[in-house]
């Protein structure tokens, strides 16, 4: 059996990590959707769009920069926490949604257990790269 490299590990442990809380969001999320939508529904539907539009992107991105440093023990901080989590989470909906509108498979436990493997090494790509591109050494 073939070695990873330990570059590929840290990007499918970044990856895992990521897509495993971006999954587990959206199970907690569509779990509560009715409860949002039923509490005075005006306001139900304002508070739903800001958990999942406003306040889910920023744990995201927070959770995505705190995971990057840790692997790479990079130095310097990015203060883009909800533009980084908006555009994985963007790329994660994309997925789902094209899934529900071509397969026709709605997100569940069993999806979530079947993209959590496939999507781990793509989405540790992505993570890394919402945050500024590839880390860059100065000379000094």
């Amino acid at each position: 059996m073939r070695r990873m490299r330990i570059p590929a590990k840290r990007v499918f442990i970044h990856g895992f990590i990521v897509i495993v809380a971006l999954a587990a969001a959206q199970l907690i999320l569509d779990a509560l959707q009715s409860a949002f939508l039923l509490y005075v529904p005006p306001l139900g539907f304002a508070f739903f769009l800001i958990a999942s539009y406003a306040i889910q992107p920023i744990m995201i991105g927070v959770l995505n920069i705190v995971v990057l440093h840790r692997l790479n023990n990079d130095d310097g901080w990015q203060i883009g926490f909800w533009l980084n989590g908006l555009f994985l989470l963007l790329a994660f909906s994309t997925i789902n949604i094209t899934l529900q509108t071509i397969a026709h498979v709605p997100f569940s436990i069993l999806v979530a257990i079947v993209e959590v493997p496939l999507l781990a090494y793509p989405f540790g790509y992505l993570g890394k790269f919402s945050n500024k591109g590839c880390p860059t050494k100065t000379k000094g």
